[in-house]
């Protein structure tokens, strides 16, 4: 049995791809009879004791997302130093870049792993194009101070055992980007419930229970409402989608800080069309699963990504999948076979693949079949889990 101890701002409630990734990891690890300690932040400082084999150790954090990162870091510190001699751990697993190094004491645990989800460096040339006026404070501040978070990021990787990179994109950004050796770092995508996102049995009452019109054509996209997530791209695509079919419904889900939403509902008011988006908010993850079944399309017009959860959770349920051709989603996506991939800031481009799904149903349906064999053959949870636990046992040796 293996004792481990998660370091993650995310977890519980699942909201956003840190989190699930910690939550879905973890709850394989405990299938397999380890031991899984979560150091996370909260509303409220407690210690849980969920089962005999997995305790979580909520911390008080404000909620502004940089700002969170370094009041976790402080205190997640001296929570492991109170709890370091009642607590032995074997691997001590940091998840980048939201923990800055100082998160995690020295000597603390047997071996230090680090699963790097995106880098500060990628984030920053991400957007570094888009309009200022159209980036939240939390990007502002980002860019701005860019060089100050990858000293902490950077003293993380130096102080790892191991990398684990979620994609192939991830390990050449952290080449690129951080002076690592490369023999530290293994490429482990990310992985997905198969038994929670599946298709949907019946796709009319699967909008009926999410709140929509089974008559309606529902085009679904789920991510939080950043700059990077190209949402301004998916509203231009909508006018030559709506033209053909008025019924069309794009789906918005997501959470963003205050007056994101605003600049997203002024644009499509702008276009005319305002009364063809649905914001849902923040979707519980219990629901999330309904949510991609109610779906006809799941269009993700994203600029920066690593390996997104969303992609991967509409992949395996099944759904027709249209993304952007960057980052490590073509790892995940066969352009033409299992889904279509775009260039982004093109919304002709990505209007045209998904009039193409509503216009070809039957090749629709077999590119979909497809995406779900994806999920099936290389990203379930219970194939990742196996190559987490090999770089564990590489990190011990």
């Amino acid at each position: 049995m293996l004792r481990v101890c998660f370091i993650s701002p995310e977890y519980l409630p699942l909201s956003g791809g840190t989190g699930a990734y910690v939550y879905y990891l973890s709850k394989e690890l405990m299938k397999r009879g380890n031991f899984i300690g979560v150091v996370t932040a909260s509303d409220e400082t407690r210690d849980v004791k969920v089962m005999g084999q997995h305790r979580v150790f909520f911390l008080k954090t404000l909620k502004i997302p940089i700002v969170k990162s370094f009041q976790f870091a402080g205190s997640s510190f001296r929570k492991l130093n109170k709890i370091r001699g009642s607590f032995p751990v074997d691997i001590v697993h940091a998840n980048l870049p939201l923990v800055p190094n100082f998160a995690v004491p020295s000597g603390f645990g047997r071996t230090l792993i680090s699963t790097v989800h995106s880098t500060w460096k990628g984030e920053a040339e991400a957007i570094k194009s888009e309009p200022y006026s159209r980036l939240n404070s939390n990007e502002k501040f980002m860019v701005s101070f860019n060089w100050f978070l990858r000293i902490f990021e950077e003293r993380m990787l130096e102080r790892s055992n191991k990398i684990i990179a979620v994609s192939d994109f991830t390990r050449r950004e952290l080449l690129q980007y951080y002076k690592i050796r490369e023999d530290k770092i293994r490429v482990i995508h990310n992985g997905v419930d198969i038994n929670k996102f599946k298709p949907a049995p019946d796709k009319a009452t699967a909008k009926k229970e999410v709140g929509l019109n089974p008559r309606d054509i529902a085009i679904l996209s789920v991510g939080r409402l950043y700059a990077r997530k190209g949402l301004f791209t998916l509203i231009e695509s909508m006018p030559l989608v709506t033209r053909q079919f008025p019924n069309a419904r794009f789906i918005i889900s997501g959470k963003g800080l205050s007056g994101e939403m605003k600049k997203l509902v002024n644009h499509a008011a702008k276009l005319g069309v305002r009364d063809n988006i649905v914001f849902t908010g923040y979707f519980p993850d219990r629901k999330l699963p309904r949510l991609y079944q109610a779906a006809d399309v799941f269009a993700f017009s994203t600029f920066y990504e690593n390996l997104p959860f969303a992609v991967l959770e509409a992949l395996s349920t099944g759904l027709p999948v249209v993304s952007t051709n960057v980052g490590g989603i073509p790892e995940m996506i066969d352009s033409g076979k299992n889904g279509f991939l775009v260039q982004p800031f093109n919304s002709r481009e990505l209007a045209d693949r998904i009039l193409f799904y509503l216009e070809h149903e039957p090749a629709a349906s077999e590119m979909a079949f497809l995406a779900r064999k994806t999920i099936e053959d290389r990203f379930d949870w219970r194939l990742i889990v196996e190559k987490v636990l090999s770089v564990y046992g590489e990190a011990l040796s």
